[in-house]
């Protein structure tokens, strides 16, 4: 039987969810979109990418390249340097001239932070994160590169991606969204820009067809690719793995962990919600994936893994409005597993489901 706490955790959490779904209906006016844009505070001047290749490894059936290019320039104003990202890239073999169609793939984070990119590209991590080598393998031009403040990316002394310090680490990334914050940024927009230089790096290749630009992302990397396809209507289609979550809930006074401040949007409170994000990228195709039991299944964690999984459920329910809207309710998709024990995980059959997602729209509509 489930203790008392928890019977009001989970009442509280389905009247709120009964309110807000009796309240509130996708409103599809641009003017909301503009003022959702906004949040994400302004982006940075664009300069050009100044593309280095630091490496070149052959491969069965193509080449990794690793790869580097601007950011953003420097900013007088805190002494900061300018700012490079470091990134795989995989180029599969062409037997023609035809052209290829191209994968964003973002890494997660937690302990990952010092390994960032090198995960999906199967250099280290867990074998179900190994989706960039895995998309390349399928045929897929794809470009991996580490997000804001992870791995190379860190403003520590060498760069150190063989280990982690979480009190430094913690630090220096709250220091730097102080830079932002000072600027009208925020890290979630910050995230959104950097994804949008990779897709200019996809854009420079004369092997990427631009018109076939796909994203996929485990965790925060899930999280973080709805605000990024938000932002740049190039790419096509999206593969949100364990990762979106309604931020507003994230903040909650009754979830199960507190959070620090980085993941917020300032203002989105006030305006609207993550949800209505992903409700704009229709009608893009997205796939979420979210593990029936992420918290776990044992005492309060199931009530808690119950929670996350509705969560996601009144999400999609929200946002279906506006993919019938545009009349193509079908490319809004969410997978509830419980494969692997249905933890937060990217495992082989519900890869295989997202990989079939991301090739029915970036290959079949050739």
């Amino acid at each position: 039987m489930t203790n008392p706490p928890y019977r009001l955790l989970l009442l509280c959490a389905i009247l709120l969810s009964g309110l807000l779904n009796a309240q509130n209906t996708f409103d599809a006016n641009p003017a909301r979109q503009d003022t959702l844009r906004q949040l994400l505070g302004p982006f940075p001047q664009r300069v050009p990418l100044d593309l280095d290749t630091i490496e070149t490894v052959r491969l069965d059936g193509g080449t990794r390249l690793k790869i580097a290019y601007t950011a953003e320039p420097p900013n007088s104003v805190f002494d900061a340097p300018i700012d490079r990202i470091s990134a795989y890239l995989f180029v599969p073999d062409r037997k023609n001239e035809d052209l290829l169609p191209a994968i964003v793939a973002i890494h997660q984070d937690g302990p990952q932070d010092h390994i960032g990119k090198a995960e999906p590209v199967g250099l280290a991590g867990a074998d179900d994160m190994h989706y960039a080598l895995e998309l390349f393998q399928r045929g897929y031009v794809v470009v991996c590169p580490d997000r804001f403040y992870h791995a190379e990316r860190r403003r520590i002394p060498g760069a150190d991606t063989a280990q982690t310090n979480w009190q430094r680490d913690d630090i220096m990334l709250s220091h730097w969204t102080g830079q932002l914050l000072l600027q009208g940024r925020n890290p979630t927009g910050k995230e959104a820009y950097d994804l949008t230089r990779a897709v200019d790096v996809l854009g420079n290749l004369n092997m990427v067809d631009t018109t076939r630009i796909g994203a996929i992302g485990h965790s925060a990397g899930g999280y973080n690719l709805v605000y990024f396809m938000f932002v740049d209507p190039r790419v096509k289609v999206g593969v949100s793995s364990c990762g979106f979550f309604e931020v507003l809930n994230h903040y909650g006074e009754l979830v199960a962990k507190k959070r620090g401040a980085d993941a917020a949007i300032p203002g989105l409170a006030a305006v609207g919600s993550s949800a209505d994000y992903l409700a704009f990228l229709a009608p893009r195709p997205v796939l979420l994936t979210r593990g029936m039991w992420e918290w776990g299944r044992r005492d309060k964690w199931r009530e808690y893994s119950k929670l996350h999984v509705q969560e996601t459920r009144d999400m999609v329910a929200y946002v279906k409005a506006a993919y019938e809207q545009q009349a193509v309710p079908d490319h809004l998709q969410a997978i509830i597993f419980e494969e692997g024990n249905g933890q937060h995980a990217f495992p082989p059959g519900v890869k295989e489901q997202a990989y079939q997602w991301l090739d029915k729209y970036l290959k079949q509509s050739k």
